[in-house]
């Protein structure tokens, strides 16, 4: 099916928070990075759209993504008509990060399978997200960051300010760490065994979400 004129209903997101995996599927062909400007968009929004009603948590770390794009072989061989699998993928994971989405950041894709099938009476595509480690999928609601540096910004639950205050303080100390170690001429790939395990993102990579200051805490 074509992807012009496309809604969030015609895409079914499904949930599951316990092992850390999100499924998406579509009876609609996923669009091009080169298709017309006003088509992507829509396509990126539909898809945005039910990602957010449908989910209420966010990747933290590395995720490995799965595309299975289910296209008639003639199609699929038509090569000035059907893009590249690797050109689908970005307005899907464009449409799927950020504030309301399921990931915070596309660099945090580990590996990506993309494959095409050919269906028996079906269109679209099956797409699945999974985390590397199922705890590394949480609630997006109330999510923040505490900011470092520009390229150190880490990770800053919903809970109470007591709380934020002592996990920022161990974020300071490791930080505090790393960089006496790295003065005193240890290598960096020994030194950053003291970061803390929670994945860093850059500032500028955050968007919407809410990013405070460190010496806020």
């Amino acid at each position: 099916m074509s992807s012009s004129g496309v809604t969030e209903r015609d895409f079914v997101v499904r949930e599951f928070r316990d092992y850390g995996r999100v499924e998406i599927r579509s009876a609609v062909d996923p669009v091009s990075l080169q298709a017309d400007p006003a088509r992507k968009a829509g396509f990126k929004a539909a898809l945005g759209a039910a990602v957010q009603r449908a989910t209420t948590g966010v990747f933290t770390h590395d995720v490995e993504v799965n595309l299975v794009w289910l296209i008639e072989e003639s199609r699929r061989y038509q090569t000035h008509l059907v893009a590249d699998l690797d050109n689908v993928m970005k307005p899907i994971l464009d449409a799927v990060t950020g504030a309301d989405g399921i990931m915070i950041d596309d660099n945090q894709i580990q590996s990506i399978d993309a494959s095409w099938m050919t269906p028996a009476g079906q269109t679209g595509f099956e797409l699945k997200f999974t985390a590397l480690m199922r705890d590394d999928y949480v609630s997006r609601e109330g999510l923040s960051f505490v900011e470092f540096s520009a390229d150190r910004c880490y990770l800053l639950p919903r809970m109470d300010r007591s709380a934020q205050v002592a996990l920022v303080s161990r974020y300071r100390q490791a930080l505090e760490g790393y960089r006496r170690m790295l003065d005193a001429g240890i290598a960096e790939g020994v030194a950053r065994n003291v970061l803390p395990l929670v994945r860093p993102f850059p500032r500028a990579r955050l968007g919407r979400f809410k990013v405070l200051p460190h010496a806020d805490f």
